[in-house]
């Protein structure tokens, strides 16, 4: 079959033909263009011109359709111009790889044609019935073209005697950046961890209307009226109860940390202290606990960041990090 078969076998066949039909005169409805009209009953889109054949009556409506576009710019026009010429256009394309040695897939240089005629159809001038048909063959003869000077660009060519090498795979990580990446989220892990703890230990200090208060707004989700109604006390108290619970949970776990970063691994704090508790996870290789500031919710706390030793040192987070009291109170 030749690459004009597919614009017009359609439209040999009376179905097919009419149900082109009804599209154009919806086109027609839409953008108000006459010649769209005039090919939906079947005459030529302007006085003088012919559609005594199939391929003119085709060539007429894709040229038409192009015009169309190119006047209004209405998406629905270039998805018929699209139906109508992707298989002449793939034919095309497909019969010119075939005498290439280069593996290109024809279908992401069609894509390639019509974004390209989707981005220029200024350039197009309607002065025949072949327009589009020649206009747009030669927009696939140059897109084509380019993709044939890309893959030859990139094509090497090595002697025998010549040591192949093979690429490096850029879209894989670096296996120092791999171990680096897996050492930092195995130290945030147990910051988080120590995190939660403290958070538990200090939640458990709380009244037990706070923790109520906290659990129905934060961990179940509960609206601060509904869950003012379920304590039976006033919305203002009950933002009051919760203002507080943050607070005072915000401030511990600031004072714990603190004790954190000051009893470093030579020294030993006093039993029962968070610092008792939760110290032996603040440690990371050989580096020792340092101070530093960062935000948590609207309290500013004091985080143990580790410091840069001397020489490399594995990361390490102890595992068998001793659970604190508050933890197993609230699993309970």
């Amino acid at each position: 079959m030749s690459d004009l078969a597919h614009s017009t076998a359609a439209l040999r066949r009376p179905l097919e033909r009419a149900a082109l039909a009804e599209r154009l005169l919806e086109l027609w409805e839409q953008t108000g263009d006459d010649a769209l009209h005039r090919l939906a009953r079947g005459e030529a889109p302007r006085e003088g011109l012919s559609v005594a054949t199939d391929q003119l009556f085709a060539d007429w409506v894709s040229t038409s359709l192009m015009d169309c576009y190119k006047n209004t710019g209405e998406p629905e026009v270039f998805a018929l111009l699209f139906e109508l010429n992707r298989a002449s256009f793939l034919q095309a394309i497909q019969t010119k790889l075939r005498r290439s040695f280069h593996h290109i897939d024809a279908h992401d240089v069609l894509q390639e044609v019509f974004l390209n005629i989707y981005r220029y159809p200024h350039r197009f001038h309607p002065d025949r019935a072949d327009a589009f048909r020649g206009w747009g063959h030669r927009i696939a003869r140059n897109t084509l073209l380019k993709f044939l000077k890309g893959a030859t660009r990139q094509s090497n060519i090595r002697g025998l005697d010549e040591e192949v090498v093979q690429p490096e795979d850029v879209r894989a990580r670096r296996p120092d950046r791999a171990v680096s990446e897996a050492e930092s989220a195995e130290v945030v892990n147990c910051a988080y961890l120590i995190y939660l703890q403290l958070y538990l230990v200090h939640f458990a200090k709380l009244s037990a209307r706070e923790r109520r208060a906290l659990s129905l707004v934060e961990v179940d989700g509960v609206s601060y009226r509904d869950a003012a109604a379920a304590l039976g006390i006033r919305l203002e108290n009950l933002k009051m109860v919760i203002f507080r619970g943050r607070r005072k949970i915000y401030r511990g776990m600031e004072q714990s940390l603190v004790e954190i970063g000051e009893h470093g691994p030579s020294s030993s704090p006093s039993p029962g202290s968070p610092s008792s508790t939760l110290g032996a996870s603040t440690r990371v290789g050989n580096s020792t606990a340092a101070v530093s500031s960062v935000r948590l919710g609207q309290a500013r706390i004091l985080t143990a960041a580790p410091r840069v030793p001397r020489r490399p040192a594995s990361l390490e987070c102890r595992k068998s990090a001793p659970i604190p009291a508050g933890f197993r109170q609230l699993g309970d």
